[in-house]
C-alpha cells in the first residue's frame, strides 16, 4: 500500500494572505525539490482567481461556488481521492475560503473514505496582524470565526506585522497566547517564512501522555454489527470535547443494512447506505482520549 498523503488545512480570514503564503510554500519547495504537492482550492463564487495565480505546473482541483464548510463538504472526499489516484502527491495543500471553520474543514478530510490514503498533517491559519487586533469592530460571528480559526491551528502565522508598532505586538501576542497556548506563532511580512510548513507536524504530544493537542481523530473499524441500544448509551455519554463522529455502521437488528451515521453538536443523524461500505468510525474531537474511545469502541465491537 502506498504510503498516506499528508493534508495540510490553511485557513484564515479574508485577505489574510494565505494565497501568498501558498505561493511561497510553492516557490520553496520547487528551489528545494523535496516533496510532490497538489492543492485543493476552495472559493465562494464561480471563478477562482488563485488557481490562475499558481499555474499548471502544480496539480490542482477547485471547490467552486460554496465552502468545504457546508455546501461543497461531500465533494472534499471525491477531489482529495481524485488527486490521489491521478498524482500520487505527497502533500495535499488545502486553501480554504476566507469564512471557512477548522473544525468543519477537518470534518471534510476525516470522511471514512479517505482515511486509508490521507491524514491532516497540520493547520495553520494566517491572520492579518492589525485587522486581528480590531476584530470587534466586526459582527460577534465574525470576530468568533476569526477567533476560533486560531483556537484550533497547529501554526499561527502573524502576517503584516510591519502594519502594527511594538506595544500592539505585545498586546496580540497576548490574545493569541490566551485563544491557544498551544500553537506555534511566527510573525512575518508579505507571508514569507523562514521554515518549511510541510515538515511541521501537528497535534503532537507533549508531556502527559493523556494530553493529545488540537484537533485530532480516531479511526475505528468494526468487524461486524454492534448493538444499536450499546451504541446510543455510547453516544450519549461523549465528552463536549467530542465534536464529530461520523462513519459507516450496522446493527444487529438488521445485520444486513449499512447506515450512514453522522453526529455533530449533539445530533444523531441515521440513512440507510445503499453500498456495502467498510464499517468504519471516525471520532473527531478537542484532546481526545484517544485509548479510552478505543477501549469503548471495543466493548461496543465485542460486547
Amino acid at each position: 500500500m502506498s504510503q498516506k498523503m499528508k493534508i495540510i488545512i490553511l485557513s484564515g480570514f479574508l485577505g489574510s494572505g494565505k494565497t501568498t503564503l501558498l505561493l511561497n510554500i510553492l516557490k520553496h519547495n520547487n528551489e528545494k525539490n523535496n516533496f510532490n504537492i497538489a492543492i485543493l482550492m476552495n472559493e465562494l463564487g464561480g471563478f477562482n482567481v488563485d488557481s490562475k495565480i499558481i499555474g499548471e505546473e502544480t496539480p490542482y482541483n477547485e471547490l467552486l461556488n460554496g465552502c468545504i464548510c457546508c455546501d461543497l463538504k461531500q465533494d472534499v472526499a471525491v477531489q482529495i481521492s481524485d488527486l490521489y489516484h491521478r498524482h500520487h502527491p505527497d502533500y495535499v495543500i488545502i486553501e480554504a475560503t476566507g469564512v471557512a471553520h477548522p473544525v468543519e474543514i477537518y470534518d471534510a478530510c476525516t470522511d471514512p473514505v479517505l482515511t486509508p490514503i490521507a491524514d491532516v498533517y497540520n493547520i495553520t491559519t494566517i491572520v492579518d496582524a492589525k485587522r486581528f487586533l480590531e476584530r470587534f469592530k466586526y459582527t460577534e460571528s465574525t470576530r468568533r470565526l476569526m477567533e476560533e480559526q486560531v483556537k484550533y491551528a497547529d501554526i499561527v502565522i502573524v502576517n503584516k506585522i510591519d502594519t502594527i508598532e511594538n506595544a500592539e505586538r505585545i498586546e496580540l501576542s497576548h490574545q493569541l497566547l490566551q485563544i491557544n497556548v498551544r500553537a506555534q506563532i511566527i510573525e512575518t511580512s508579505y507571508s514569507e517564512i523562514e521554515f518549511n510548513l510541510l515538515e511541521q507536524k501537528g497535534n503532537e504530544q507533549h508531556g502527559d501522555i493523556h494530553m493529545h493537542h488540537g484537533i485530532s481523530s480516531v479511526v475505528y473499524t468494526f468487524n461486524g454489527p454492534i448493538d444499536s441500544r450499546a451504541f446510543v448509551k455510547w453516544l450519549t455519554q461523549l465528552p463536549d470535547s467530542v465534536l464529530r463522529v461520523k462513519g459507516f455502521i450496522k446493527f444487529r437488528e438488521n445485520k444486513d443494512q449499512t447506515v450512514l451515521f453522522q453526529y455533530a453538536y449533539g445530533i444523531p443523524q441515521y440513512e440507510e447506505e445503499l453500498m456495502n461500505l467498510p464499517l468504519k468510525l471516525v471520532v473527531i474531537g478537542e484532546g481526545l482520549d484517544k485509548h479510552k474511545i478505543m477501549d469503548q469502541l471495543d466493548q461496543l465491537q465485542f460486547s
